[in-house]
């Protein structure tokens, strides 16, 4: 018959035993400092991105401000834009910008936010409408707002 033979000599196995368990918990460490860095990235770029968003509400103001103080008729005064081209809005009157793919950035004084407009006008419909695109910049956060109005007859 077969004899089976016992080890007795178990030096070595409690450091095996400590050495799966130190990893094991090594593991879930890493697992844990992954998903915290993760969400603290997240939690950045949304204090970043409700920045863009004030700044691009800051000008859709500034745009409609200037619209009603001047009297500025955009769908008279932009035709190079009408397909949609960005627009300086602190010269008067406002101009498009050459060539209208060049984004034309508005500083909003010392805080680094930035903000540019994209006018286009929408003679699809009726009524017609002009439409300005407006986004914010901040740090590399970017959030839009689209603003619009129609023709009145």
């Amino acid at each position: 018959m077969f004899k089976v033979k016992f080890i007795k000599n178990n030096r070595g196995s409690a450091l095996m035993i400590t050495i799966l368990i130190l990893a094991s918990i090594l593991i879930v460490v890493l697992g844990v400092s992954e998903i915290l860095t993760r969400g603290l990235q997240n939690s950045k770029i949304s204090g970043l991105s409700g920045l863009a968003y004030l700044a691009a509400e800051s000008g859709a103001e500034k745009t409609l401000y200037l619209m009603r103080k001047t009297g500025f008729e955009p769908s008279a005064s932009l035709v190079a834009c009408d397909e949609g081209g960005y627009i300086k809005i602190n010269v008067s009157p406002p101009i498009c910008n050459s060539p209208i793919e060049t984004v034309y950035k508005h500083s909003l004084g010392t805080s680094g936010m930035e903000y540019s407009v994209r006018y286009k006008y929408d003679i699809s419909g009726i009524p017609k409408k002009d439409i300005f695109t407006v986004t914010g910049y901040y740090q590399g956060g970017q959030r839009s707002i689209k603003i619009g109005y129609e023709e009145s007859e």
